[in-house]
């Protein structure tokens, strides 16, 4: 984009959540976005969501990256909490 005095341009991407597989169990909201909490959870147990199918605010790949790395960890919690039942 070349800005001119007194004009300028934004670039836009629409994006639609992509969750259509998991609106049938209960983990999306109204525009299907999938709900989670901080710790990348849903309301079913060892479900997780990350990125941009996330009912978040900000949409970003740096987002989605940290998004990951929590999931990652807290996966890992939750499958060693299973092994020590």
């Amino acid at each position: 984009l070349k800005a001119v005095e007194g004009e300028c341009g934004f670039v836009y991407v629409v994006m639609d959540a992509l969750s259509e597989p998991f609106k049938g169990i209960g983990i999306t909201n109204d525009e299907g976005w999938i709900t989670t909490n901080a710790h990348m959870e849903t309301s079913v147990p060892g479900v997780y969501a990350i990125g941009d199918v996330r009912d978040t605010v900000l949409r970003q790949i740096a987002t989605a990256v940290g998004d990951g790395s929590i999931a990652g960890q807290e996966v890992y919690k939750y499958i060693t909490s299973l092994e020590d039942k």
